[in-house]
């Protein structure tokens, strides 16, 4: 995928100004001329996804949640492959990090290990039969102007409140990515042997909502 001019100088090193104005930029692109339009899908998490931006070094996305949004609760915790910069546009989340240590003995969480097909963004995960520990060890709030890092391999979950705002919007950059690595979720034991999650894409005009709501709450626009 090429990166856009728009998006060519976006790095972990950017202010939060700075990824304002780019996804300024980004929005009146979506909302003038459709681009991207075609590209936003629901996450087995509860959020709305686009990626702007992907090859085997970096990533780009938007991240949206809306109030209600649908989270499998035993399927949370989880680490990434990559380390992730996150610029919280509008909203409010509570992020936990967790310790995770394999166990000899029966445990009530086991790692599942993921696969995402990039060319059909379908997801899989898949029960292996190791039992792990998992203890919370931090929790931090990240408010609206802000931005964080969640390095690679480190496993984490988050709460999205809805306090002051109606949605949460997050731009994403990811970087030092591991080759021939899968991501792996927390689960229960007693959980399936196996999931497999289909893309749901979401349509246009659930899209334009979206953006407009967006520069609402961001620029509290009304």
């Amino acid at each position: 995928m090429k990166r856009h001019s728009i998006l060519a100088e976006v790095d972990q090193h950017k202010t939060v100004d700075e990824i304002m104005l780019v996804a300024k930029d980004i929005f009146a692109l979506i909302l003038e001329t459709g681009l991207w339009q075609d590209q936003f899908f629901l996450h087995p998490l509860g959020f709305y996804y686009c990626r702007l931006f992907a090859d085997d070094d970096h990533q780009i996305r938007l991240h949206i949640w809306e109030p209600n949004y649908p989270v499998k609760k035993d399927l949370f915790i989880h680490d990434h492959f990559y380390d992730l910069c996150s610029w919280v546009l509008c909203g409010k989340i509570l992020d936990y990090t967790y310790s995770v240590e394999a166990t000899d003995k029966i445990s009530k969480y086991t790692m599942f290990t993921s696969s995402y097909l990039t060319d059909k963004n379908v997801r899989t995960l898949a029960r292996t039969n190791a039992y792990h520990t998992v203890n919370k060890i931090e929790e931090k709030i990240i408010e609206k102007n802000n931005k964080y890092v969640i390095p690679r391999d480190t496993f984490h979950s988050n709460i999205i409140l809805f306090e002051e705002s109606d949605l949460t919007v997050t731009f994403i950059f990811t970087y030092n990515h591991k080759k021939n690595h899968s991501p792996n979720v927390i689960g229960l034991s007693s959980n399936e042997m196996y999931f497999e999650t289909d893309p749901i894409n979401i349509s246009p005009s659930k899209v334009k909502i979206l953006v407009e709501k967006a520069i609402g709450n961001i620029w509290k626009i009304k």
